[in-house]
């Protein structure tokens, strides 16, 4: 199996679902591009891992993202997944900030949905009162789901994982049932759960309940820019701005955030792009 896989589990017994998600060479591919400040790291592989989850219990046909933002010195910060398994992230730093600053200030955090094809999007927001991505995650369920959540998160250099337990929805359940898988759960170390084959993992936790633990599925760093994309984004700065860059540097080049791809656009390619503005901007999805 992968070291980079999402895993479902239930409790045969019990209405209680969980998931599992570990990183490894997706996460170094993540951190090879985004190259984020040692202070911001853990929050990044969390906020991956995070999305990775959110995707697949929300069974969501699209991107599905988690964004952190900030008055402190990290301004903004980003975790994203598709439901092709493509992972993808990035944290900015505020330039401005002063030495004297916290890293978060003032800290929300945003849950995305872009639709693959034509739909709503859909964005829903908690405040990050603690800092914690972990308790954020759990709000974020209970309000807008209504679904009783916990989630343990951790990240260092090399991997990170992310492990949830979620009541299910609609199925009566004894209050202390969940609560003892809580406790059982919170007993894992960082060490365990970046390290442990998922199948022992849960038997270590839970020996004296029937898991069932579904097939792995792959994870990958992916990231959907695109020529399309960009040209879209240009497009949307107007033509004045963009023949102004044009004429400034001879050739209008955007490099993507996430991977490091660089696109170029000539004098002929950006008269093409402004040739009929009558044309309509639809975003492409995802586009961020």
């Amino acid at each position: 199996m992968s070291n980079d896989f999402l895993q479902k589990f239930i409790f045969e017994h019990l209405p209680v679902k969980g998931c599992l998600v570990r990183l490894e060479q997706s996460w170094k591919e993540v951190q090879l591009r985004a190259q984020p400040d040692i202070d911001v790291r853990a929050m990044l592989g969390q906020a991956i891992c995070a999305a990775a989850i959110l995707g697949s219990t929300i069974k969501f046909d699209g991107t599905v993202s988690l964004q952190i933002q900030s008055s402190g010195k990290l301004r903004f910060l980003l975790g994203q997944y598709s439901n092709q398994g493509d992972l993808r992230g990035i944290a900015r730093k505020n330039p401005k900030a002063q030495e004297q600053q916290k890293l978060l200030e003032n800290p929300v955090m945003s849950i995305n949905l872009e639709p693959a094809g034509k739909g709503t999007p859909y964005q829903g927001i908690v405040s990050m009162d603690d800092g914690s991505l972990a308790r954020a995650l759990e709000v974020y369920f209970a309000q807008s789901e209504q679904l009783e959540t916990r989630f343990w998160l951790v990240a260092n250099q090399q991997s990170c994982a992310a492990l949830m337990l979620q009541r299910m929805p609609g199925e009566p359940t004894q209050e202390d049932d969940f609560e003892r898988l809580v406790h059982l759960a919170s007993t894992l170390t960082d060490h365990e759960l970046l390290s442990t084959e998922t199948a022992h993992l849960l038997h270590l936790l839970f020996n004296e309940d029937t898991v069932r633990l579904f097939d792995a599925e792959r994870l990958q760093f992916g990231c959907k820019c695109s020529q399309d994309r960009v040209a879209w984004v240009l497009r949307s700065l107007g033509q004045v701005e963009i023949d102004s860059l044009l004429e400034e540097r001879g050739l209008v080049e955007v490099n993507c955030e996430y991977c490091g791809k660089s696109y170029q656009f000539d004098s002929v390619d950006i008269g093409s792009l402004f040739a009929d503005p009558t044309v309509r901007l639809d975003s492409p999805s995802g586009v961020h």
